[in-house]
């Protein structure tokens, strides 16, 4: 790698104690992007001998790899609907910045592709999320762990959808992505403390509702009417709202926040802080 002067500069004060200086060499290596950042890692970072040092630096750049990502969400954001698989994965990465991009969309055009083989032809709505349902437990077997959310490997997208077992909202996310993939209208109907998957037709009409906790299996409107007594609750359409995508980005967003508010983690609650900012803190949980 040919010598990058300016960047050898910036890293020899990126620990400065003037923090002055400290946070302009910060700002500076967000502008350069996160290439410039992953050749400080594979030619320098990796070579250091001090462990403690490494591991601290290590923090540092992931703190600026993780405001990068920040910065691509709220331009991601400025769309009225942003695109459900970008807007998640850049929530991954904020958490942790070590996710892989190009792996996740590999991992999601993977499953799409077999779908949607699957899913060819004319058929019926009912034909089609039976289908899609098969394919989502019974073959790529995804499957719910964790109920009570507190694993965070069980909470990233990214890492269920390569082993296929997650928390459940993460394979909620995931279901909602992979038919939204296939061109199923698979939507989130919100309502005050929680959400049920619908089938909706092209005028926006509910066809059909969906137990993700039961395989994916189809029920009707006075199912959940029966729900709602069961649970003492009132039902009110009037308090429903049939969400897209935003909702789901800040589902996942809202759900990451619980399972780090433990205080292990202080850093990544504090990203995770901006962004609900950015989203206005809409979510589920």
């Amino acid at each position: 790698m040919r010598a990058d002067t300016e960047l050898i500069s910036l890293i020899s004060l990126i620990d400065d104690p003037d923090m002055v200086v400290r946070d302009a060499v910060r700002a500076r290596l967000v502008e350069r992007g996160e290439e410039a950042l992953d050749s400080v890692e594979r030619f320098w970072l990796e070579r250091l001998d001090d462990l403690e040092k490494r591991e601290r630096y290590q923090t540092i750049l992931d703190g600026i790899k993780a405001q990068i990502s920040i910065n691509k969400l709220e331009e991601l954001l400025k769309s009225p609907q942003p695109l459900l698989e970008r807007g998640l994965f850049l929530i991954s990465k904020i958490v942790d910045p070590s996710s892989d991009e190009t792996i996740y969309n590999h991992t999601l055009e993977e499953l799409s592709d077999e779908i949607n083989i699957e899913l060819s032809g004319e058929k019926t709505p009912v034909e089609s999320v039976k289908i899609f349902n098969y394919i989502f437990y019974r073959r790529f077997r995804f499957k719910h762990t964790d109920t009570r959310m507190h694993d965070p490997y069980s909470a990233l997208i990214d890492r269920v959808l390569l082993s296929r077992a997650g928390n459940p909202v993460t394979v909620s996310l995931a279901y909602f992505l992979l038919s939204r993939s296939a061109g199923l209208p698979v939507y989130p109907l919100s309502f005050p403390g929680g959400f049920v998957p619908v089938y909706v037709d092209n005028q926006g009409k509910i066809l059909f509702y969906l137990n993700i906790f039961k395989q994916g299996s189809i029920f009707l409107e006075d199912t959940l009417v029966q729900f709602f007594k069961d649970l003492g609750m009132d039902y009110d359409p009037q308090t429903m709202k049939i969400d897209e995508e935003r909702a789901l980005i800040s589902m996942y967003s809202q759900m990451l926040g619980f399972v780090y508010n433990t205080g292990d983690r202080p850093d990544i609650s504090e990203r995770l802080e901006r962004v609900a900012a950015l989203l206005g803190h809409k979510g589920f949980l």
